[in-house]
């Protein structure tokens, strides 16, 4: 090659280099979803949700979280999504507190930043997408675990983490239900084990060992519930110790049949995943929420602008007539 043609072919590269982007490849919307941990079935069913939202409406979904419930590695990770300027970013806070200023910063750049499936509701967050009203969840589990019970005797409550806004909101409702419409009920312990269910049988044995006229307990998220249920199984309490909460059919179902859990309370988490990412693409695109929104696959989704708030429905019971008719 001589000299004239090396000049020549590196001048054409060059200028190759210099163009532009081909236009027409525009890069998808993205909408992340930090839940609280990764690997359980719960979120793994709102990232099936989440997926499914992000194939209907052309978005790009980005799923990542910390493998506990850890409240400062949770953070770390909104930190780094923040850092590559992921335009719409959801968290289910481990801490409301802790991450409130790391929502601020994320804002700070112009990001989209919300909650959803648990609140910090004294931050910046954009919207809160909600799976059900706090009042409607935590009086429908006093409600199935005072008739379990017959509305009389001693309960106890196993929950997971003791700064999660969404758990603790819910049993504050419960305890107040229970004072209200249930007095010959008396809740002697609450406990916590974080998100993990060997922890919970753990905290249950000791539980039904420590008060022996124990009647009832409630697993208060998706993980303590069946740990609660397994620990009245191998304790041989079935019928003696009814338990109830909130947690998901392919966790609950041998307990549900075996009689453990004569009913549980939830949502849909594959809806819900759903929804999260419909209403990051929403706030992306600058669309505001109206008061009854039609989201694809889910319906009618009410907006509350006051607590700027989406709701996706009221809690649905499970029992042994419905249990299996879920796949999640």
């Amino acid at each position: 090659m001589s000299r004239r043609v090396w000049l020549l072919t590196l001048a054409a590269v060059v200028a190759l280099w210099l163009l532009p982007p081909v236009q027409g490849a525009a890069r998808r919307t993205q909408v992340a979803f930090v839940p609280k941990l990764i690997g359980i079935p719960y979120f793994n069913a709102m990232e099936k949700g989440g997926k499914q939202a992000a194939a209907d409406l052309n978005v790009e979904f980005v799923y990542t979280g910390p493998t506990t419930a850890d409240s400062a590695a949770q953070i770390q990770i909104v930190d780094n999504l923040i850092t590559r300027g992921v335009p719409a970013i959801a968290v289910a806070p481990n801490d409301p507190t802790a991450i409130a200023p790391t929502l601020k910063k994320g804002k700070d750049r112009g990001l989209k930043m919300f909650t959803s499936d648990t609140d910090a509701p004294n931050s910046v967050r954009e919207v809160f997408v909600n799976q059900a009203l706090a009042e409607d969840i935590g009086n429908t589990i006093m409600d199935e675990l005072a008739r379990m019970m017959g509305r009389r005797g001693e309960y106890a409550i196993v929950s997971c983490g003791p700064t999660a806004q969404n758990l603790n909101a819910w049993i504050e409702i419960e305890k107040k239900r229970q004072a209200e419409r249930y007095p010959e009920m008396k809740l002697v312990a609450l406990k916590y084990a974080g998100e993990d269910i060997n922890e919970a049988i753990k905290v249950t044995r000791d539980l039904i060992t420590a008060f022996p006229n124990l009647k009832g307990v409630i697993g208060q998220c998706s993980t303590s519930a069946p740990g609660a249920a397994e620990a009245v199984t191998q304790m041989g309490k079935i019928g003696k110790v009814f338990v109830t909460g909130l947690s998901v059919p392919s966790l609950m179902r041998k307990y549900v049949k075996n009689g453990a859990v004569p009913s549980f309370v939830l949502w849909d988490p594959v809806k819900l995943g759903y929804l999260t990412v419909w209403a990051g693409k929403q706030l992306v695109d600058g669309k505001p929420f109206a008061a009854v929104n039609t989201v694809p696959t889910i319906g009618q989704v009410r907006y509350f602008p006051q607590q700027r708030m989406l709701l996706l429905g009221p809690p649905t019971v499970f029992t042994k007539a419905n249990v299996d008719r879920f796949d999640f």
